[in-house]
This record gives C-alpha cells, structure tokens and sequence, in this order.
C-alpha cells in the first residue's frame, strides 16, 4: 500500500475517471489520479508523447528504461520492460540498459542516450554531445526526448517518494496499439 491510499474511483470527477478507464489498471494511474482534474491533463500530455511525438516508439523506451535504470526505479523498469519488447527492443538491449552498458548501440542510439542521461542530471550537454544528438533527432524529438525525461523522472520520485508497490503484471498488454506501436490513454 502506497504512503498514500488510491482514492475512491467513485469520487472522482467524470474525466479522470474517464481518463482512468482508458489505461491500464495499475497503481501509479490509480495514484496520481489524486490530482483529479489534472490528471486527465497529464495523461494527456503524456499521452501525447506516445502518440504524437515524432520521437520514435524505439527511441522513447530506451530513454525510459535508461532514467528507470539510473535512477533505480523498479516499478518504471517492471512497466516498461515489456512495452520495449513490443517496440522492438531486443532482450539483448535490455540487458546492456540495465547494465548501463551503452557501448552495444549504434552511433545515433548512443547520442540519444548520452543527452538522456546528460538531462536526467539536470546538466548542460557539451556542445559536442548536443550536436551528436541534433545528428540523430530532429529539434523537435530533442525536445521530447527531454520532456520524456522530466516526466518519467518526475514519476520515478512520485513511485519511490510514496512507496508504490510493484503491480502483479504489466499493464503493456493492455495498451491499445496502432501503426506506431502502444498508445497510451485514449
């Protein structure tokens, strides 16, 4: 049980418990639907960098499963192991995620990376590291790939900020999916 009880699914508003039907049923939407009529916003949001980000699916998991991996967050690695699965991430690149073993990925993957942990740090990226990244992202994915690291980052404290238990499953199973891979809420 989190440090804080799951609300009352009943006494919510009519849009977060929309919001909430939508998604899987796992404990960080039953938790951060608390926040109620933000909520539907931030899943929109966050929606919004699953579905209409140019950064690619592929791309997004690795950058998740990496700030996971850094910062320890089991329940974000539990989460996200299998949607990477279903993005093609390879048991393989898993494993050297985990290990934080970079030197496995391609040139471009490894510039993506490299500003993911760089952001997760809260540093200023050397002009070269921005440059290898802006090689292999448009300005557009660059700065989703930092919005991507500030939520999920964001996440990672409110998991281990409010001792959130793993759930019994994944919930990557339970996210629709269109051409571009899972999406996340409606």
């Amino acid at each position: 049980m989190p440090r804080i009880p799951f609300p009352d699914p009943e006494a919510l508003s009519t849009d977060t418990q929309r919001a909430l039907a939508a998604l899987p049923d796992l404990g960080i939407f039953r938790l951060l639907s608390l926040a109620d009529d933000a909520f539907p916003k931030f899943i929109a949001l966050t929606g919004g960098l699953w579905t209409d980000a140019e950064l690619s699916p592929r791309r997004r998991e690795l950058v998740i499963l990496l700030v996971a991996r850094l910062l320890d967050c089991e329940y974000e690695w539990f989460q996200h192991v299998e949607v990477a699965r279903i993005c093609e991430i390879s048991d393989d690149e898993i494993a050297a995620i985990d290990a934080l073993d970079l030197a496995n990925f391609n040139e471009d993957e490894q510039a993506i990376l490299e500003l993911a942990k760089v952001t997760l740090e809260r540093s200023r990226p050397s002009d070269p590291q921005l440059a290898a990244a802006r090689a292999a992202l448009s300005d557009r994915e660059v700065i989703e790939l930092q919005l991507v690291v500030a939520i999920y980052s964001g996440l990672a404290a409110v998991m281990a900020g409010l001792d959130l238990e793993l759930d019994e499953r994944s919930g990557a199973h339970d996210l629709t999916r269109d051409e571009r891979g899972p999406r996340l809420g409606e």
